[in-house]
């Protein structure tokens, strides 16, 4: 800043008694402390004939009975000359308490010596345009433009005094906000506007207009104060973000935008419709909402350090509903600058593709076990039809071969029934995932008549349960189940079902816990990786079938070891599983 430029004239006040004053309002008022300034009278500093007006324009200020009001008052200097000034008072909270913030700007004037006073200089080199009209005159016309309006408008100081600031009106400039404008002129209120003005090129800009009436001792008002400020990068963000919105509203990926600290500003009805989370819920927030543990917190580093450099970052992960429900997307964020490479705004952008991942997963399960299981099977069946054909084959040696061939076809069933059980789960209807209630102690008693060898226990904590897709809630138990008796090789089979509410109260965890030989590393591996390997028989698809339901649902599904023999099957469900978007 150098020496000629001087910061606004200001106070804070509550009443006439003065909080708070900034060191130019020291200067002005030939003070050297803001000791010597809290907690005196406002007046003590005003010419005696402004002390009842300037009372009432603050207390209007404070009645609330105008947002901004302009008044002109004289100060007391230490010269004999009072200093004219035009005060502009809005009201505001400081430190927790409402309070009044007035705005000090002297009226031009000349020192002794004849320069212009250092307060009409900060004037002139105001940000912003600044305009005095004189409503006594004709057409109320301008008597004062600052620096700052001849060089927003591109006319110069001859050409606008004495003119009434139509001038900048085009044909594109709409009547509404001049109405209004002219109405509360009118009424001698303050007012501020957004319009399309010209500058003297012909060039358009946006121009947020704010007029004050500046009122004498005896209230009546002696000028009009307007503030210029050229807001057309602003309006035209604004522009491009409606247009970018009536996009977003029809698309049908997740859209949000955040300011550059990362809070989110907006979402679509998309982000809605996937996350759970709504538009008032989600708006004032971060991001971070959605985040689902799955990823690490070096993930997220280098996302921020990447995307607050102002490149663009994509990836594909897992995040959580509001829910609880795990969904994966592809994601992306862009960084959006202004005109001068500022970080202004980032847009994500997410595309649900759980569906996709469970499908590709399911191709390459089946054709896995269509290439191996089925050619194993065709190829057992194949060699014991050629040693049938053998006429010299005796009986034992027949029934072998036909026994192997019905074992081989019954496993071509079987694997037959789990493609059908797999299209059950993505075919479900609307009305399969409604609420409803997990009847857990039913399922146990189904589970008894169905596996009479076998001795199933369950055991429920947490009350009633209400979930959504009951169906596939039980699927998920059914496979546990059916896999922890047809894979074990002890007499009796044993599985103890439990189900826990976990604290929360939006998620459940239930175990399926077996006597058997437990899971294989590699097959644990496998489905806990979601990478599909070497399967065989029918133990893969089975555990393939959880993985999927799990997912469905939005869950989790974990395996570990029972003690002191066996497996435990884990699922971490949320109650209130994915409806589909």
């Amino acid at each position: 800043m150098s020496s000629e430029t001087v910061p606004d004239v200001f106070l804070v006040h509550s009443g006439m008694e003065i909080g708070y004053a900034n060191p130019a309002f020291h200067t002005l008022v030939g003070v050297d402390s803001e000791e010597q300034l809290v907690g005196t009278a406002l007046t003590d500093f005003v010419t005696s004939d402004y002390h009842a007006p300037l009372r009432e324009h603050v207390g209007r200020i404070e009645d609330g009975e105008a947002p901004t009001l302009g008044f002109t008052v004289e100060f007391r200097t230490s010269t004999e000359h009072p200093q004219r000034a035009i005060l502009v008072s809005s009201s505001i909270e400081w430190e927790g308490t409402e309070r009044v913030h007035t705005s000090v700007l002297p009226i031009a004037g000349r020192d002794p010596n004849g320069r212009r006073l250092l307060y009409d200089r900060a004037m002139d080199e105001a940000p912003i345009g600044i305009t005095i009209a004189d409503p006594s005159q004709p057409g109320n016309p301008l008597v004062y433009v600052n620096d700052g309006f001849v060089e927003l408008t591109g006319y110069p100081r001859e050409e606008t005094l004495g003119r009434n600031c139509r001038f900048l009106q085009g044909e594109d400039t709409r009547e509404e906000p001049v109405a209004r404008m002219r109405e509360a002129i009118d009424a001698e209120e303050p007012v501020a506007v957004e319009l399309r003005n010209y500058r003297r090129d012909g060039s358009m800009f946006w121009n947020r207009v704010t007029v004050v009436p500046i009122r004498n001792e005896s209230g009546a008002v002696t000028n009009w104060l307007g503030y210029h400020h050229d807001v057309t990068a602003e309006k035209r963000y604004e522009q491009d973000l409606s247009l970018f919105k009536r996009q977003a509203e029809a698309t049908d990926k997740a859209v949000l935008i955040t300011d550059p600290e990362g809070t989110i500003e907006y979402v679509n009805p998309a982000f809605e419709r996937l996350t759970g989370y709504t538009a008032v819920e989600a708006t004032g927030r971060d991001p971070s909402i959605l985040n689902s543990d799955q990823q690490d917190e070096e993930f997220y580093t280098e996302l921020w350090e990447q995307i607050t450099a102002g490149e663009v970052w994509e990836a594909e992960l897992t995040n959580r509903s509001k829910h609880g429900e795990l969904f994966e997307v592809e994601q992306k964020i862009v960084p959006v600058t202004d005109e001068n490479g500022e970080i202004t705004h980032f847009v994500g952008i997410e595309q649900d593709v759980t569906d996709r991942m469970l499908t590709t997963q399911t191709l390459d399960v089946l054709n896995r076990v269509l290439r191996h299981n089925l050619r194993n099977s065709l190829n057992v069946i194949d060699g014991y039809a050629d040693l049938l054909e053998d006429e010299e084959l005796d009986r034992e040696a027949r029934r072998t071969a036909i026994a192997a061939i019905r074992e081989q076809a019954e496993s071509m069933t079987t694997i037959a029934e789990k493609t059908a059980e797999i299209r059950d789960v993505w075919d479900r209807s609307d009305a399969d995932r409604g609420w409803g209630r997990l009847d857990v102690e039913s399922l146990v008693e189904t589970y008894r008549r169905q596996y009479p060898d076998a001795e199933v226990t369950g055991t429920i904590e947490g009350g009633e349960i209400r979930v959504r897709n009951v169906e596939l809630f039980k699927k998920a138990i059914d496979e546990a189940v059916e896999n922890a008796i047809d894979h074990n090789d002890r007499s009796p089979p044993e599985v103890a079902i439990a189900v826990r509410r976990e604290p929360d109260a939006n998620q459940l965890r239930i175990t399926v816990a077996d006597n058997g030989p437990g899971i294989p590393e590699l097959e644990r591996q496998a489905i806990e990786s979601g990478e599909e390997t070497a399967l065989s028989h029918g133990l893969g698809i089975d555990l393939w079938v959880m993985k999927w339901v799990s997912t469905m649902l939005g869950g989790e599904l974990t395996f570990s070891d029972n003690e002191p023999r066996g497996s435990v099957v884990t699922f971490l469900l949320p109650i209130g599983g994915r409806t589909g978007t």
